[in-house]
C-alpha cells in the first residue's frame, strides 16, 4: 500500500500559499497514493479551512488529519474540541491512527503562548482501546502533528522541564510503549518545519518538513529553517517492511547538497537517518551528534566534513537504509548565518 503524509500548509492571506499548496497536491497525486494524512496546521487564518477544502475537493481517495496548534489556535475549529479529535481507520491491510494531542488554554504571564501539548489519561486509554483489537503483525501508522521522540527542543536552545511544552509531547513515553508490540511501526509528525528521522527500538520516527517551507517567507521556494529542505512531502511504502522516502514539489531532484556554514562544512542529506551511509571521495563521514552543543540551531541530517574543508566541490554516495543510493560531484554552496 502506499500513501503520503504531508503538513504545515500555512495557507495565509497571500497567494504563494495557496499557489504552492496547489502544486504540491499535484505532485503528490502523481505517486497515485490510496490514502493521503495530513499533518496539521492547515494555515493561519480563519478561512483556512475553507481554502484547504476548495483545493482538495477533486481529492478522490481517503484523507486522515492530525490536529496542529493552529487549527486551535487560528480560530477555524472550535477550541473546545482542543485534545479530542482522535481517530483510526483500517486501509490495505494497516491500521492507520491519528491522534489530537493540542490542548489550548487563555495565556499567562508564565506561558504566553495559548496552548501546549500533552498525551493525556483519556488519549492513552482511547489508544489503549483501539489498539487492543489489532494484531501485533498488523502494520501500524500513527500520526499526531508534534514529535513523539525529539530533540528539538534541545538543538533550538529551548528551556528543559518546561511545565507546558510546545515542541515535546508530554505522555509520549506512554504512547510509545503502547506501540511497542507491534512488528511493524512508524510514527509521523510536523510541527519542526524539519525532517528528522530515528528510531526508539524498533519503532520508527519521521518528522516531515513543512509544505510551506520556512512559512513561505521566501515566495514558492522558501527551504527549511534549520534543514534547508526544499518543500516537499513523505511518500510511504507498506509491504513486507515499511519503506519511506522524503519528496520535494519545488526541487524534485535535489536529495543533497554540500554547505558551508560559518567556518564549517556539512553534506546536507535532507531525508537522512542514523542509519545513512555517506562517503566523501570515498571516505565515511560522521553525522552530527544532535544532543552535542555544537549542533544548537542544526537540523539532525547533517555530515559534518573534516575541520579546514577548502574545496568548493567534492564527489558524495549516499546510501540510505533501504538500499536506496544517490551520487555525484557537489558544488559547496555559502548560507547565511
Amino acid at each position: 500500500m502506499r500513501f503520503i503524509y504531508f503538513t504545515d500548509i500555512h495557507l495565509d492571506t497571500g497567494t504563494d500559499s495557496l499557489k504552492g499548496f496547489e502544486s504540491c497536491l499535484e505532485a503528490m497525486m502523481a505517486h497515485e497514493p490510496e490514502l493521503l494524512i495530513n499533518g496539521g496546521d492547515l494555515g493561519i487564518t480563519t478561512t483556512a479551512l475553507e481554502q484547504y477544502a476548495e483545493v482538495m475537493s477533486d481529492v478522490t481517495v481517503p484523507v486522515l488529519l492530525s490536529h496542529g496548534n493552529h487549527e486551535m489556535c487560528s480560530g477555524y475549529l472550535p477550541r473546545e474540541q482542543a485534545g479530542t479529535v482522535h481517530g483510526s481507520l483500517d486501509a490495505g491491510e494497516v491500521h492507520f491512527v491519528v491522534l489530537d494531542v493540542v490542548r489550548y488554554f487563555e495565556p499567562t504571564a508564565e506561558h504566553e503562548a495559548n496552548w501546549h501539548v500533552l498525551a493525556d489519561e483519556s488519549l492513552l486509554e482511547w489508544l489503549a482501546e483501539d489498539l487492543s483489537r489489532i494484531d501485533s503483525t498488523t502494520p501500524v501508522v500513527l500520526a499526531c502533528h508534534v514529535p513523539l521522540s525529539t530533540t528539538f527542543p534541545q538543538r533550538m536552545g529551548q528551556p528543559a522541564d518546561m511545565r507546558f511544552p510546545t515542541n515535546e509531547i508530554v505522555g509520549a513515553r506512554q504512547v510509545l510503549a503502547q506501540l511497542e508490540r507491534f512488528e511493524q511501526v512508524i510514527s509521523l509528525h510536523g510541527h519542526d518545519h524539519e525532517n528528522c528521522r530515528h528510531h526508539v527500538g524498533h519503532i520508527e520516527i519521521m518528522t516531515t518538513a513543512a509544505v510551506a517551507g520556512n512559512w513561505w517567507r521566501n515566495g514558492l521556494d522558501s527551504r527549511g529553517p534549520s534543514g534547508r529542505e526544499p518543500q516537499g512531502y513523505r511518500v510511504v511504502d507498506v509491504g513486507e517492511s515499511i519503506r519511506s522516502c522524503y519528496r520535494s514539489f519545488v526541487s524534485p531532484d535535489q536529495e543533497v547538497e554540500l554547505v558551508r556554514s560559518s567556518d564549517r562544512c556539512f553534506v546536507n542529506v535532507f531525508d537522512g537517518s542514523p542509519r545513512t551511509r555517506v562517503e566523501v571521495e570515498g571516505e565515511a563521514v560522521a553525522q552530527i551528534d544532535p544532543l552535542s552543543v555544537s549542533s544548537r540551531g542544526l537540523a539532525t541530517h547533517l555530515w559534518e566534513l573534516p575541520a579546514g574543508f577548502d574545496r568548493d566541490h567534492v564527489e558524495v554516495a549516499v546510501t540510505f537504509e533501504d538500499g536506496r543510493t544517490c551520487e555525484g560531484v557537489l558544488e559547496l554552496e555559502q548560507i547565511e548565518q
